[in-house]
């Protein structure tokens, strides 16, 4: 009895705790007021600008003007895939990039979910040993 005590609570502690890659999907607004739609395509995840800030800093025609690339400084910026290529790995998603729209670079990125509060994400970017974090909030449809 004591023994099927304690299974039952390390299995509750265990599956509160666990972020599960489904748990990543869906619509985050960032701390300014941008929505990004994250989702999963094979191993990989992505996520596109699904709203903008009402207040946007740059770009306020709405278009990629500050990419360094001129073939791609008229493509619009809804709808536009911000992070490229993350996996999924110790419950939190690395490996791949951020696309700042702002200043027009990529840096490297990693993303994970608060385990007290799964409607809470936290966005890193790296430039070096220099990085900047942004929390998130989950929208609901």
């Amino acid at each position: 009895m004591k023994h099927c005590i304690l299974l039952i609570i390390s299995c509750i502690f265990v599956s509160s705790s666990s972020i599960s890659p489904d748990t990543y999907i869906g619509k985050w607004k960032i701390t300014g007021g941008s929505v990004i739609e994250i989702y999963q395509e094979g191993k990989f995840f992505y996520g596109k600008i699904h709203k903008r800030t009402e207040k946007p800093i740059s770009n306020l025609n709405g278009l990629d003007n500050n990419n360094p690339l001129k073939e791609l400084q008229n493509r619009p910026l809804l709808g536009m895939i911000i992070l490229d290529k993350l996996v999924y790995e110790d419950g939190a998603l690395s490996g791949g990039t951020i696309y700042n729209a702002d200043s027009g670079k990529s840096y490297n990125v990693k993303v994970w979910i608060n385990n007290d509060d799964k409607n809470t994400c936290y966005i890193r970017a790296y430039k070096s040993v220099l990085f900047k974090t942004f929390e998130a909030k989950r929208v609901n449809n």
